[in-house]
């Protein structure tokens, strides 16, 4: 995954009013700062999105999450640090260098201050100051309403990105937790092609937007889902390119008008761990003519995207106890504009539990 910028630097924190309700994995901290002294890279004005989890002992606590500046130059990164009581002493990753910020972080009461220091990539400090600490109950000044904590985790925002024709990663998608870093870099990547200040922070406006686009993307490519719980899996497809349909044995075709794009799913008999891995090489085995070759695997999980021969070929695979599945999606390279958008949403739509079935 490329990552976007993190520059800048500005100080003031805040605590939105769902972070002091504790949850088992940790609760939401939100901060905005403000140093007025600080110079590029560091931001003079940002915001911090936080989450506080439990740490090895019993005043101690672990801090991951997201700050951005609230102010052009855009810069955002990721965070990672640890607290002892209240006293925090925070890393922030700049695209250049990092910058480190100390402060009593944890359940502010009004405006606390902090220090900072920025190191260059070998490590030397090349400044240093104070900042001002306050908490964020929602808003960040001049850019809107951040979403709730809890409005949306890394599966549905992996959903939104996608249609949005933003990056993200490859693989399995990341689950019920929090949004990660790579996807706020897509967030902010997104924000940017808005012409909006590139945060990555999570806005009420733009969550509806996305889901707005989505709405819109799915009508036109006649996005059709799939829905067999009752065997285990779920699917989805673009009915408007593909909307020719026929089955033979265990496979469900989907094919644009002359042919030339399909879609294939099928449950089949479950493989053993062997043979699971005998598959995976005969696909992923090198091949002569193959270019353009994304190949990730995850215990019994396969997807995989490379061309051949003038084709695209986009696939998922998923070895259970109980079934084999498979999704194949194959398109001509020079019908790509039409057809790749969907490369990631066909295999990610492609969902199984461990009881799929044929």
């Amino acid at each position: 995954m490329r990552r976007t910028s993190a520059i800048g630097l500005g100080l003031m924190l805040a605590l939105s009013g769902n972070a002091a309700r504790a949850e088992p994995a940790g609760h939401s901290l939100r901060l905005l700062g403000a140093a007025p002294s600080a110079q590029d890279p560091a931001p003079s004005s940002f915001a911090l999105d936080l989450r506080i989890k439990p740490g090895d002992g019993e005043f101690q606590s672990a801090v991951e999450g997201w700050f951005a500046s609230i102010v052009a130059p855009a810069g955002s990164g990721e965070v990672s640090g640890s607290c002892v009581e209240k006293r925090c002493a925070l890393t922030l990753e700049l695209n250049s260098g990092k910058l480190a910020l100390t402060g009593d972080i944890l359940d502010p009461a009004g405006e606390v201050p902090a220090r900072f220091v920025v190191k260059d990539d070998q490590d030397k400090a090349v400044q240093t100051g104070t900042a001002s600490l306050g908490v964020l109950t929602g808003t960040v000044p001049g850019l809107g309403a951040l979403a709730a904590p809890d409005a949306i985790n890394g599966d549905d925002l992996d959903d939104l990105l996608m249609w949005g024709q933003q990056t993200v990663a490859s693989g399995s998608p990341p689950g019920d937790g929090p949004p990660a870093g790579y996807q706020r870099e897509s967030v902010g990547s997104w924000q940017s092609g808005k012409e909006r200040l590139a945060t990555g922070l999570i806005f009420e406006a733009d969550l509806a937007e996305l889901k707005a686009d989505r709405a819109a993307a799915e009508k036109v490519a006649g996005w059709t889902t799939i829905n067999e719980t009752a065997h285990g899996w779920t699917a989805g497809y673009p009915g408007a390119l593909l909307p020719v349909t026929s089955s033979s044995g265990a496979e469900r075709r989907f094919a644009s008008a002359d042919g030339k794009a399909v879609l294939t799913i099928a449950i089949d008999p479950p493989k053993s761990s062997d043979a699971f891995d005998a598959f995976v090489e005969s696909v992923t085995g090198s091949r002569e003519g193959r270019s353009q070759v994304n190949i990730t695997r995850t215990n019994g999980d396969l997807q995989a995207r490379y061309e051949q021969g003038d084709i695209v070929t986009v696939a998922a695979y998923h070895n259970r106890d109980t079934g084999f599945a498979r999704i194949v999606y194959t398109y001509p390279v020079d019908r790509a504009e039409a057809f790749e958008p969907f490369d990631m949403i066909v295999q990610r739509e492609f969902k199984v539990t461990d009881e799929v079935k044929p």
